[in-house]
């Protein structure tokens, strides 16, 4: 009978095995929205999104949304949360992660392993640029997937070699983009010169004129050289007793001269050490 029961167990546990090691091993989720501020669609639709990027980019894009943040910062919330909870691809944990807060309305971008190199200081801000403006509307949608679409194009500008930061700004790539469209110019037609030139000319000889009234109107009133000033004074109205001079004031013009140690750049991200002893980039705001 113990023999029957041994068997039994071992074959229990062989079944029951694979299970747990596929649960140890399971990814968090990477959409948690605990304050309920998306619809069920909304929450699915955007759940395949970070997934689908997180997978391709072999890197997590995580979204957090929260009552309270239990006494601690948006920064220690989020660091902890991103830590304890197992996020992040590879032995760097490369990812980011997006806290948002009801209590106090606060948002923080937490990043991590290759996500401090590829979201500066600079990333940082041009998320808040973009994203706030759909919190502070309710808009948490289209705030969440605006983050994660920016986040995609920083993460593979990195990885093409030059991060976006205050030297390669985002708006430098648009700038630099050759835009072909398919609607070329109307040519002008021989009509469409002819009325040209004759506006410019008609347009001339108004201009021309407007000068020369405004110019012979000046010229109403004689006016004559006289050498001597005297002419210019009334006899006995200017009686000089003393004279004084007097200091008013005096302009100091100031160079700051820039010494050798002072930092050309200032791009780059900012970090910090948390809880866990990870470092962390980041930052965040009110919204």
């Amino acid at each position: 009978m113990k023999k029957v029961l041994s068997l039994i167990i071992v074959f229990a546990l062989l079944i029951t095995l694979p299970v747990l090691v596929f649960a140890e091993g399971e990814h968090p989720p990477i959409l948690v929205d605990e304050a309920g501020l998306l619809t069920q669609s909304e929450f699915d639709s955007l759940n395949e999104k970070l997934n689908t990027l997180s997978t391709t980019l072999s890197f997590d894009i995580v979204v957090v949304t929260v009552n309270d943040i239990d006494g601690k910062t948006p920064m220690e919330y989020s660091d902890d949360y991103y830590d304890y909870n197992g996020y992040g691809y590879g032995e760097d944990h490369d990812g980011c992660l997006l806290l948002i807060s009801m209590a106090e309305r606060d948002w923080w971008i937490t990043t991590t392993g290759y996500g401090i190199t590829a979201i500066t200081d600079y990333g940082i801000r041009y998320i808040e640029d973009t994203i706030v403006s759909y919190l502070s509307s309710g808009d948490y949608y289209g705030a969440f997937s605006a983050y994660a679409d920016t986040v995609e194009s920083f993460v593979k500008e990195a990885r093409n070699g030059k991060p976006y930061d205050i030297d390669n700004t985002i708006d430098d790539y648009y700038d630099s983009y050759d835009y072909n469209y398919d609607d070329s110019p109307r040519e002008l037609t021989a009509k469409d010169k002819a009325q040209a030139v004759i506006g410019s000319i008609v347009l001339a000889l108004v201009i021309s004129l407007v000068v020369s009234f405004g110019i012979k109107r000046s010229y109403t009133k004689a006016v004559h050289f006289n050498r001597d000033a005297r002419n210019y004074l009334v006899p006995g109205s200017l009686n000089m007793s003393a004279s004084y001079d007097n200091f008013l004031y005096s302009n100091v013009t100031k160079v700051r001269i820039q010494s050798e140690s002072s930092s050309s750049g200032g791009g780059g991200s900012s970090t910090h050490v948390s809880s866990s002893g990870t470092s962390h980039g980041g930052g965040g705001g009110k919204f």
